[in-house]
C-alpha cells in the first residue's frame, strides 16, 4: 500500500442521532431502520443492487446475551447512541456508549457497502464489543436477517452451510448471507427465529441448517465469547447480492487497551479496485486534544500483547512493523492516517495490523494511552 498521511479534526460523520441509515454506492443501496428505546423486535432493512431498485430484504438486527441474563437483548436506543454516515455515503456508524445502561459494554456498529456490478453488490454488517467493566464477562452474539428475494415472500429457496446461507427464488437472484467465525446458525420460516430472539427466555439457535423452502429468515450465533476488561472483539455478517464475494474486505478489532475511551477504528472498507486507487483511513478517537500521537503499522499480530515498557503493551509483532506515523491530535482528540490501496490485484488478501498511542498523564500507566489492535484484510472488488 502506498502511504499518505494527513491530519484531521472532527471525523467525517454527518449525523449524531440514532436515526435511519441510508447507504448508497452506484446501484447498491442499503437502508437500516431507526432504533427503538423499548422494542426488541428487529429493525426494518432494505437491500437493493440493481437499476430497478428491487428490495430483497425486510429486517436485520443484532442481539446479545451476557452470561447470567434471562433473555436475549436487542441493541436499542439506550445508554447514549450516536449515528452517522460518511460524506461518500458508503459507510455508516452506530456507536453505543453504554449498552442498555448496564455499565458492561460499549458497541460500535459499522456498515459498509460496495457496488460490484450493474446488478450486484455487497453489504457488510460489523459489530465490535468492548468490555467496559472491571471484571471478565462472557457474551453470546446473534445476527438475524429476514430476506424477501425479488420483493416477494414465501417463495425463497435456501441452500448452504452453518456459516453461509444462499437464498434465491424464481427470479434467479441470489443473496448469500455469510457469517465469519460463528458457532451456530439456523434457518426457518418467519417468525420462528424472530420469536425466539425476542421472547422472555434464553434461546440458543436450533442449528437447523439448509436446505429450506419458504419465507426465509436466518440467524447466526457466536457462543461464550470471553471479554477481559477493555478487550474488544468483532463480529460480522456479509450479504452478497448476485456476486460470489470470494475475497471480502475485513476489519477486525482484537485485544485490549488501557482504558475504555481511547480506540482505533476505520470508516472505510479496505478494497482493492482494478479501476481506481482506494483509500483506507485509520483513525483514533478518545485521546486528549493537541497531544502527541502515534500509529504503528505491521504485517503480523502479537498475541498475547508484548509488554513494551511498564504499563504499555504492543499488539503488532515488532520485527514486522513496517511504519510508525504520528503528529498531534485534533481539538476533539482525534487523528487519522491515510493509506492508498493501488489498482493492482497483488494486494488482495494482504493482512495489515494497526495500533494507536497518545500521550496522557492520566492514563493508568501515567504517560500514554494505547488502543487494542486492529486487523485489516484487503479485499477485492
Amino acid at each position: 500500500m502506498h502511504i499518505t498521511r494527513f491530519f484531521v479534526g472532527a471525523m467525517a460523520l454527518v449525523a449524531v442521532l440514532p436515526a435511519q441509515i441510508t447507504l448508497t454506492d452506484a446501484n447498491t443501496q442499503v437502508v437500516l431502520g431507526n432504533l427503538s428505546a423499548t422494542s426488541h423486535l428487529p429493525r426494518s432493512f432494505q437491500l437493493r443492487a440493481d437499476a430497478l431498485a428491487i428490495n430483497h430484504a425486510f429486517e436485520h438486527q443484532w442481539y446479545y446475551r451476557v452470561a447470567g441474563d434471562a433473555r436475549e437483548f436487542s441493541f436499542r436506543n439506550l445508554g447514549g447512541v450516536a449515528t452517522g454516515v460518511v460524506p461518500s455515503n458508503d459507510h455508516g456508524d452506530r456507536d453505543f456508549a453504554n449498552v442498555d445502561n448496564r455499565n458492561l459494554l460499549k458497541a460500535s456498529f459499522d456498515f459498509d457497502i460496495y457496488d460490484s456490478g450493474p446488478a450486484s453488490g455487497v453489504f457488510i454488517s460489523r459489530v465490535t464489543l468492548m468490555n467496559t467493566s472491571a471484571a471478565t464477562i462472557s457474551v453470546d452474539m446473534f445476527c438475524y436477517t429476514d430476506l424477501d428475494i425479488g420483493g416477494t415472500f414465501g417463495d425463497d429457496v435456501c441452500t448452504g452451510t452453518n456459516s453461509s446461507h444462499y437464498v434465491t427464488d424464481q427470479t434467479g437472484i441470489q443473496v448469500e448471507v455469510r457469517a465469519l467465525g460463528n458457532d451456530l446458525s439456523a434457518v426457518a420460516a418467519y417468525p420462528a427465529i424472530r420469536t425466539a430472539l425476542t421472547n422472555l427466555t434464553v434461546d440458543n439457535l436450533s442449528g437447523v441448517l439448509p436446505p429450506f423452502t419458504g419465507d426465509y429468515t436466518g440467524a447466526f450465533q457466536w457462543q461464550n465469547r470471553t471479554l477481559l476488561p477493555f478487550e474488544q472483539k468483532t463480529f460480522q455478517v456479509v450479504l452478497a447480492v448476485d456476486t460470489t464475494a470470494t475475497l471480502i474486505p475485513i476489519v477486525e478489532n482484537y485485544g485490549y487497551g488501557n482504558g475504555s475511551t481511547f480506540e482505533i477504528h476505520t470508516q472505510t472498507a479496505p478494497l482493492q479496485d482494478n479501476t481506481q486507487p482506494r483509500v483506507l483511513n485509520v483513525q483514533m478517537k478518545g485521546a486528549l486534544p493537541f497531544v502527541e500521537q502515534r500509529t504503528i503499522v505491521g504485517l503480523a499480530p502479537w498475541l498475547p500483547p508484548l509488554p513494551f515498557i511498564a504499563g504499555l503493551e504492543i499488539w503488532c509483532e515488532p520485527i514486522q512493523i513496517i511504519g510508525v506515523f504520528g503528529g498531534f491530535t485534533s481539538a476533539t482528540g482525534e487523528a487519522q492516517e491515510s493509506f492508498v490501496i493501488p489498482p493492482g490485484p497483488y494486494l488482495a488478501g494482504l493482512n495489515v495490523f494497526f495500533q494507536a498511542f497518545a500521550v496522557d498523564a492520566a492514563a493508568p500507566n501515567g504517560y500514554a494511552s494505547f488502543s487494542p489492535g486492529m486487523r485489516v484484510r484487503v479485499g477485492k472488488l
